[in-house]
Parts: C-alpha cells; structure tokens; sequence
C-alpha cells in the first residue's frame, strides 16, 4: 500500500513539474531527415541521415530563446569504398522566434557546436572538432505539440582533409530535419 501511494505520489509530481516546465517554455523533442555534405566533405561523403534530440527554452512571450541539440549523422562514402562515416555532435543554439498569430511560426537559430568524426574504414580514427552553425525553420502547431522543420548550415573547423592540398579544412554539411517537439 505504501509503495502504491509513493508511486502516485511521484506519477502526481513528474505531471506538476513538466506542466510546469511547458508553461514556462520549456520543450523537449526529437526528429529526423537527410543531411548533405558540401564542400571538401562532399569528396569523402555521400548524402546520408540525420537524428537529434532537442531541448528548448523559449518563454512564451518572449521572442528569444535558447536550443541544445544533440545528433547523429552517418554518411555513405564516395569512391566506391565499402563502408560509411558517422557523426556525433552536440550545438548550443540562440534562437529568435518570429511573432505569429497563426499556427504556423517561423524561427532563426545559430550557436557554436562540438563535432566528432569517424569512418568505419580500417585505421580510421574519431576527432573531435569545434564548429557554428546558423538556420531557419517553421514550428506547426499541433495541439500541445508542434511538428518542426529547419535547415541548418554547419562548417566544422579543419573537420576534412582538402583533396588537393592535403591539408585541413572547413567541412560544411546541411541537415534538413522534421520532427516533433513536446
């Protein structure tokens, strides 16, 4: 009897505190898409898939707001090597959500990232590297949730070796994601 009103009592208070945490702007949510490499990561890299996981902090009536993303990107490789490319990051966001009176709102966001990178070829090592990003997208409402979906334009530093040059270089890849944020 005592275990079952603790767990009520517990049920009770995770309800309170994400209403809580909803009216104050806090919003969590996740998605999926494609991401495509441009530039000298494009060379190495075909088009692949995207997921992430989102928490937002936006007050309601307030335009400006704060985002963490986390990711996972895998991507095929060129050249006919057998095998892919993965990466994992993570990017802290400001976000400025555009004033709307209907249910469509669109929004701009940019931050400053973490990158690491690894091929699944033989002797391959991961890095870590830092990099910015910067996009745009709309939030759909959808009741107490809203459908997302943006597009972002990352550039890792020095996170791909120029083909000519040997040397490194900035990569650069787009995500465009759908999801749904609680």
């Amino acid at each position: 009897m005592k275990s079952m009103i603790r767990g009520a009592a517990l049920g009770l208070a995770v309800v309170l505190s994400a209403q809580t945490a909803h009216a104050q702007g806090l919003s969590f949510g996740v998605g999926a898409g494609a991401v495509v490499p441009t530039g000298s990561m494009a060379d190495a890299n075909s088009t692949g898939w995207s997921a992430m996981a989102v928490a937002r902090l936006k007050p309601p009536v307030a335009p400006i707001g704060f985002q963490v993303d986390a990711f996972y990107n895998r991507f095929g490789l060129e050249s006919g090597i057998d095998g892919h490319s993965r990466l994992i990051g993570a990017t802290a966001n400001a976000l400025f959500a555009f004033p709307s009176v209907s249910p469509v709102r669109p929004y701009l966001l940019g931050g400053a990232g973490v990158y690491n990178a690894k091929a699944s070829v033989e002797g391959s090592e991961s890095a870590t590297k830092v990099g910015l990003n910067a996009g745009a997208g709309f939030d759909f409402a959808l009741g107490s949730a809203q459908l997302f979906a943006d597009a972002r334009f990352h550039a890792i530093l020095n996170g791909s070796i120029d083909g000519t040059t040997g040397d490194e270089a900035t990569a650069y890849m787009i995500p465009i994601t759908l999801g749904l944020r609680f």
